[in-house]
């Protein structure tokens, strides 16, 4: 963020000269780019990264990092390398999708375990990625509260507070000491400040977890992971005293499983701390047991698939499908086509996506009582477009033209099966 260009028109030119060249590498240099492919990461930045070091390294220095992947032929890198390479030369992964597809209201977000905290001082109902914090109905904290003690933002996203950080230095001293409610009670102070904090999030979800409130754990943490990867093994076990604290108490939640194996929470919170822990198969085992109970949910899914055991010796994933040289005239992009407002539904949602001449676009989104718009530039190539927020990230979209005034809009990376939106203008 700290090196993107300022200006709206170095903006838009730096975001056309990312789509065109990496076009154009891929196209010509395919196989090269493909065995290179770790290099150019080691090189680059994926979108969960930059997420990560502006909103989340201002926690302290107990806080380590997150999975950085490369546990399963569905994980981000390689699989978006082999199925998106568009995306994957934006450093779009995975979970940069997931972030994208709900900040952008694409995706209906649903937490199955939200009701049992529907009390709390979050609604996990609500998706805890948010491009712009003027929706007009707040998602977080109570809005006595919230008006209060308003949300530090900047460009980069909500940062802490003072206030907030305060109470969370307590809650972590107090859950070091074993005193679980305490370090709940000082959360909620925490969370009245900083609402959509994903680390305040996580470490709520641990609190619950070590006093056995499965199901409110588990909607912690669905919340925490639909946004991005969880905490890797030093940052979780630093907030232990011992590690056989922290091993007694998932000893009891493994308990709690074969005591009511229908347990769905419960399955799904054991594979995240398996997974936390290292152990791979037995965190693939137990997203798959808990999707079982809940078929099609969106992100066990995901997750069964990121810990997939990697595929027999001698079997290759499918080839990436081919990226055309040249479209017909009529297929391709250019802003002038685009300028305008254009509207579509799905089956909860409705959208209006606003495009002008400047290169600036404001997408809004509205969903029950809710109503989002998400801003910032955009600049086509081909039949892609691609929309830079003003809150960082890179939303990327195949456009099929239909005519003059409808396109059909597919998020790239989607699921294969994705209907997109039929936009029509006016």
């Amino acid at each position: 963020m700290a090196n993107r260009p300022q200006t709206l028109e170095d903006r838009r030119s730096s975001l056309s000269d990312r789509m065109t060249s990496g076009r154009e590498d891929w196209q010509q240099h395919r196989g090269d780019m493909q065995d290179d492919r770790q290099n150019w990461r080691d090189g680059n930045r994926e979108d969960w990264q930059d997420f990560a070091d502006n909103n989340l390294l201002h926690h302290g220095g107990w806080y380590n990092g997150c999975w950085h992947g490369g546990w399963g032929p569905g994980t981000g890198w390689n699989y978006m390398w082999d199925n998106y390479p568009v995306a994957a030369a934006f450093g779009v992964t995975r979970w940069g999708i997931n972030r994208l597809a709900y900040g952008f209201g694409y995706w209906g977000y649903t937490n199955p375990w939200a009701p049992v905290s529907s009390g709390a001082v979050y609604d996990y109902s609500q998706p805890l990625v948010v491009y712009n914090d003027n929706s007009t109905v707040t998602t977080s904290a109570p809005a006595d509260a919230a008006a209060a003690q308003p949300e530090s933002t900047t460009t980069d996203g909500p940062q802490p507070t003072d206030e907030g950080m305060a109470a969370f230095d307590e809650s972590r001293a107090a859950f070091m000491a074993g005193d679980y409610e305490k370090a709940l009670s000082l959360l909620d102070r925490t969370l009245s400040t900083m609402p959509r904090d994903t680390v305040v999030h996580e470490y709520r979800g641990l609190v619950l977890f070590a006093l056995r409130r499965y199901p409110e754990s588990a909607a912690a943490v669905y919340a925490v992971l639909s946004a991005g990867p969880g905490w890797d093994w030093t940052t979780m076990s630093g907030l232990y005293p011992s590690v056989d604290v922290y091993t007694q108490q998932l000893r009891e939640l493994e308990n709690f499983i074969k005591a009511n194996p229908a347990s769905a929470d419960g399955r799904f919170l054991l594979g995240y701390h398996y997974l936390t822990t290292g152990y791979q198969e037995s965190a693939h085992s137990s997203f798959q047991q808990a999707l079982e109970q809940l078929p099609g949910d969106k992100l066990l899914t995901q997750l069964v698939g990121m810990t997939a055991p990697a595929s027999p010796a001698g079997k290759s994933p499918p080839p990436a499908p081919p990226v055309p040289l040249d479209l017909p005239a009529e297929k391709t992009l250019t802003a002038e086509k685009l300028v305008g407002t254009w509207k579509a539904s799905s089956a909860d949602a409705e959208f209006e996506l606003q495009l002008s001449a400047d290169g600036r676009f404001v997408w809004t989104f509205s969903r029950g009582s809710k109503r989002e718009s998400v801003e910032g530039v955009f600049a086509v190539d081909q039949n892609h477009l691609a929309m830079e927020p003003d809150a960082g990230g890179t939303m990327l979209a195949t456009i099929d033209l239909a005519g003059p005034s409808k396109f059909l809009f597919r998020m790239i990376g989607a699921e294969a099966n994705d209907p997109g939106l039929n936009f029509r203008k006016g």
